[in-house]
């Protein structure tokens, strides 16, 4: 029987291994230790400093309406004005962003200076979690769609539970507070807490402190334009903090920390809530699953929902900094709303977690068995949101 490792052995022997040889690799290696640990830093220091602008967006944001007039912004938000155009009105605008962080630090900004009701605030925060899952769904199908329908019916269920778990938990909480108003309760009730704690409002004059700049510029230009810089501020500083956060943990360690950690429900869940909380982007955080799932180092069955349930709580830390940032006890009730909202889900669904996920596979047998279902599918759950919204603004 010939041995397979003869080839092998034959080029050990044959090939005379020089000094140069020996050396290069160890240069090589010292070469790799000294600089990631640098660019692991410089990505450390890049996070930070795009936090820094994260933080001064939120000031330009509110000081701009200040300036504008909060009866003028009020009038232009005026539209939004029940809880079912404000949960599609949410889960509308997230998509659209491609980030809740972001889409619900603005809505934190706007009910800190009394331009958007708390119940309606509370209906986009619910809405915002759907919208959300967009990501994960464009990307599975751009991805996957044109690999056999294997790979793609695995990378999709990733989406699929990302997508139906929110909207569970939006059909439950949403029916919840139409019905009795607890979330409203809720934020108030936060709110009057809040109120009572000493230094809550000493927050905002320490980040106006570190951001003189902010009202500097807004003394030369208009206060729309502050507003609408603001926004894009914010955007591009929390996606860049994304960036170089992802980037700072993205390492052969990393990935084997996030592949061993899907060994029981406990582990997963815990992996989806610190990793989300160091990279604070649930879409970034379950689409990197996506690859791990598809090439069967993570298995589907009964971890993914786990994950996805600790990252929807790690996502509230980056809008808690945007509460705090404006120091108003309303905007940090509204904040208590989203992490309440998520904990409940998570207790909820991670005791359901086998018959839940499995029925969530069914539907995803069914929707991937043609590409034609998969793109009606999409167009429809992506598409009413939007009809819904509109009828409601337009009547």
């Amino acid at each position: 029987m010939q041995n397979p490792f003869a080839a092998n052995q034959t080029r050990t022997i044959t090939s005379p291994v020089t000094t140069k040889e020996l050396s290069t690799p160890n240069i090589k290696e010292l070469r790799i230790g000294f600089v990631l640990p640098g660019i692991r830093h410089k990505n450390l220091i890049l996070a930070l400093i795009s936090l820094y602008f994260f933080i001064s967006s939120i000031v330009f944001i509110k000081e701009s309406i200040v300036l504008i007039g909060q009866d003028r912004v009020r009038g232009f938000l005026s539209s939004i004005n029940d809880t079912t155009t404000g949960v599609f009105a949410g889960w509308f605008g997230t998509a659209l962003l491609q980030s809740s962080g972001a889409f619900d630090s603005i809505i934190i900004a706007f009910v800190s200076v009394g331009v958007l009701p708390t119940f309606v605030a509370v209906a986009v925060i619910m809405g915002a979690e759907v919208g959300t899952t967009v990501t994960t769904q464009l990307v599975s199908v751009f991805g996957y769609i044109r690999k056999e329908r294997q790979r793609f019916k695995t990378s999709f269920l990733v989406a699929m539970l990302h997508y139906w778990y929110n909207f569970c938990t939006l059909l439950i909480f949403l029916s919840v507070e139409l019905f009795f108003k607890v979330f409203t309760y809720i934020a108030q009730t936060g709110s009057l807490f809040f109120s009572r704690i000493y230094g809550i409002s000493v927050i905002p004059s320490i980040f106006s402190l570190i951001t003189p700049w902010v009202h500097f510029l807004l003394r030369y230009i208009p206060a729309w334009i502050g507003l609408i810089g603001g926004g894009i501020l914010l955007l591009i500083s929390l996606k860049n903090s994304e960036k170089y956060l992802s980037a700072t943990f993205a390492s052969d360690v990393s990935k084997s920390l996030i592949r061993s950690t899907f060994g029981s429900t406990s582990k997963a869940f815990l992996a989806g809530l610190i990793f989300t909380i160091a990279v604070p982007s649930t879409s970034v955080m379950i689409s990197i699953l996506i690859p791990l799932v598809t090439t069967g180092i993570i298995d589907t069955s009964y971890y993914i929902l786990p994950y996805i349930l600790g990252a929807n709580i790690g996502t509230v830390f980056d809008v808690m900094i945007a509460a705090l940032a404006t120091g108003n006890p309303a905007a940090i009730g509204v904040w208590l709303v989203h992490l309440t909202i998520n904990i409940f889900g998570a207790c909820i669904f991670l005791p359901l977690r086998k018959p839940f996920s499995a029925s969530v596979e069914s539907v995803n047998n069914f929707l991937t068995f043609s590409k034609k279902r998969t793109i009606v599918f999409l167009g429809l759950s992506n598409g009413i949101p939007v009809v819904i919204l509109t009828l409601g603004i337009l009547l």
